[in-house]
């Protein structure tokens, strides 16, 4: 007679779908097919099947984008997310062209103010489902704003102050809250 899977086996296949749901190898409608098979699942067997497709490292998790610091000087793009957790992060440094912020079913806080912003356009596109981000900007930057809600907020507080003489760096905000919270707060 073949055993059902336990709970941890069952924990660890639904940790390595959020991890490929995170590094986008599966979208969110597969994502949730797979989670509810996962608990539907009668034997171990049928569970390895859930996730037998998924790329792995040798340690047996799901694999995980690598860049080693300092590897180059303004990668042109860098996520931040949470899947169903809580994460703060702090970026120090150049910013990437663009930063890719999501946050689904989880809460985000993304410490901005001691990162460099160079001269032109830097974009953070924003994906808030079932979650809350905050976004905590330095001064002198000039935020444009194209960001919006369904059935959430959306909003940019504060001001910007450009550092006497020069242009202020741009950052444009851009994406969407789906029954979630976002807030973009420029440091007074």
């Amino acid at each position: 007679m073949i055993r059902p899977p336990s709970p941890e086996e069952q924990e660890a296949a639904v940790k390595l779908l959020t991890s490929a749901f995170a590094d986008d190898a599966i979208p969110v409608d597969e994502f949730e097919r797979r989670v509810a098979e996962v608990y539907r699942a009668e034997n171990p067997v049928v569970l390895k099947a859930i996730t037998e497709d998924l790329p792995r490292t040798a340690a047996g998790s799901a694999v995980r984008p690598f860049d080693p610091p300092g590897s180059i000087a303004r990668r042109p793009v860098q996520r931040v997310q949470s899947v169903l957790s809580s994460v703060e992060r702090r970026v120090p440094g150049p910013m990437p062209e663009r930063l890719d912020v999501r946050a689904v079913m989880g809460s985000l806080e993304v410490d901005l103010r001691r990162a460099e912003f160079p001269p032109g356009v830097t974009e953070i596109a924003i994906d808030a489902i079932l979650g809350s981000i905050e976004i905590d900007l330095p001064e002198h930057v000039q935020v444009e704003d194209d960001g919006h809600a369904f059935l959430g907020t959306f909003s940019v507080r504060g001001r910007s102050r450009p550092r006497g003489g020069d242009a202020a760096p741009v950052v444009r905000i851009t994406g969407r809250s789906i029954l979630a919270s976002v807030e973009i707060e420029l440091d007074d």
